[in-house]
């Protein structure tokens, strides 16, 4: 063989090879370009209220700015800093697009409370500490991580994809996820969306240590219930029989003491048929049964309130979480029974949606399982009905396919800070969930 036909062959397999290199992301510096942006992301304080996400619209469009992505803000309330940024690579259109959806605003914190600086982003022990860490700036790092290796790594896609980071979900979603699923979803049609909702939990389902990454695949329906009693008014020292306050306390008593049936739904079925029985936790017990929590409650004259004065009329407000099958008036008729008092009026605060499961033998739940395996051969992948309320409803109701994923071990005690004092995310937590974010998303999307 002649030295040309030998270097013929040489460049060939140089350019064959580039794409497979490509591909190959050098994860070591991967994580450590992760971790940091991570902990920059943290330091924007995106506190809801006042929910001013200006900072963290910043950070996004500086870095898909330099990495040459396009993107789009949508501002539906400028002058309070709420808006949406969406981010997309354009693919062969071949098969339905997937979208990234994550929320940058974050519940307030009670600074007294915290061993460090809830913006600081400081890592001690192992551990990033910040507001946010786990609710949710974890997701939309490793999702603008996942959208950035693709492209710098030239992957052809048969899907669009898209990076949804929305303002308001820490309240009623309604600036965010809602504006964009009523004046945008036309253009994004997405077959799947990626949201929170799961983890690769430690000691949630179980009593062993076994790492089980849970996938959202529904949630329970959100019913706020409004309890109000009427009385006569008076001076503190002439009670009069019907005291508005001592209704809604003796209704409030015979609440407290009911205990709601359990009902295992078709997903929890589902996990224990994966995991065998579920431990007895607080959490298991919410996924087993419909909850209620009173939240609120209101019966006073006065502001400050005055001690000798008895109010006419006392309110409670109850967050009920509903299994996704629980019709919500059959479920109001049983509280009317438990109470047993027509004085007691029970309304809606907010009305439930009709709960919508998704399939969980798709192309994106077996690279779910697929992935995490990869990185934790021990693992158990299973579906999870979701214990709280997610942007997912807003998609769900236009017929995308919505999971809860993210690929980053998370223990009880960890999970239990979100909305909490020092919350934290494992350092390791981050860096395993990029890379298996990034080959999720590159499994469903490329083009083959």
């Amino acid at each position: 063989m002649n030295e040309t036909i030998i270097t013929s062959i040489f460049l060939i397999a140089i350019i064959v090879a580039v794409p497979v290199l490509a591909q190959d992301p050098a994860w070591k510096k991967i994580e450590d370009e992760t971790v940091d942006l991570f902990k920059k992301y943290i330091r924007t304080n995106t506190i809801n209220p006042p929910g001013d996400v200006t900072q963290a619209i910043e950070f996004y469009s500086e870095i898909f700015d330099r990495e040459g992505i396009p993107y789009e803000v949508f501002w539906t309330d400028r002058e309070n800093g709420k808006g949406n940024l969406l981010a997309h690579l354009k693919g062969s259109g071949r098969k339905k697009p997937v979208m990234m959806l994550n929320h940058m605003d974050v519940v307030p914190v009670d600074m007294k409370s915290w061993d460090v600086d809830p913006m600081g982003a400081v890592t001690r022990d192992g551990y990033i500490w910040g507001r946010g860490t786990l609710d949710m700036k974890n997701y939309g790092i490793v999702q603008m991580m996942s959208m950035i290796l693709l492209k710098r790594n030239r992957i052809t896609l048969d899907r669009d994809l898209f990076f949804l980071a929305v303002c308001d979900e820490e309240t009623s979603g309604e600036l965010g996820s809602g504006w964009i699923a009523e004046n945008k979803w036309d253009e994004i049609d997405a077959e799947y969306v990626l949201d929170e909702g799961g983890f690769g939990t430690q000691g949630f389902f179980t009593n062993d240590d076994r790492l089980i990454f849970s996938v959202g695949v529904a949630e329970k329906k959100v019913c706020w219930l409004k309890l109000d009693t009427y009385g006569t008014e008076g001076h503190g020292s002439m009670p009069p029989k019907e005291n508005a306050n001592f209704i809604m306390t003796r209704a409030l008593g015979k609440i407290a003491d009911y205990e709601t049936p359990i009902s295992i739904n078709p997903v929890v079925r589902e996990m224990i048929n994966r995991l065998g029985p579920l431990a007895e936790t607080p959490y298991n017990n919410a996924l087993q049964r419909n909850t209620i929590s009173l939240t609120v409650i209101q019966g006073y004259v006065g502001d400050p309130p005055k001690s000798n004065v008895i109010p006419d009329e006392s309110h409670a407000v109850l967050d009920c979480r509903l299994l996704p099958e629980t019709d919500p008036e059959e479920f109001i008729a049983e509280l009317k029974k438990v109470i047993d008092d027509d004085r007691v009026q029970i309304g809606y605060i907010e009305a439930p949606k009709e709960a919508i499961v998704a399939p969980f033998d798709t192309d994106m739940f077996k690279a779910i399982e697929k992935e995490t395996k990869e990185v934790f051969p021990e693992s158990v992948t299973l579906p999870h009905l979701i214990i709280y309320g997610t942007d997912s409803r807003f998609f769900r109701d236009k017929g995308a396919i919505c999971y809860g994923f993210f690929p980053g071990p998370v223990t009880m005690s960890e999970y239990r800070r979100i909305h909490g004092n020092n919350e934290r995310i494992r350092e390791s937590s981050i860096r395993s969930a990029v890379k298996i974010y990034y080959n999720v998303i590159k499994r469903v999307c490329e083009g083959r």
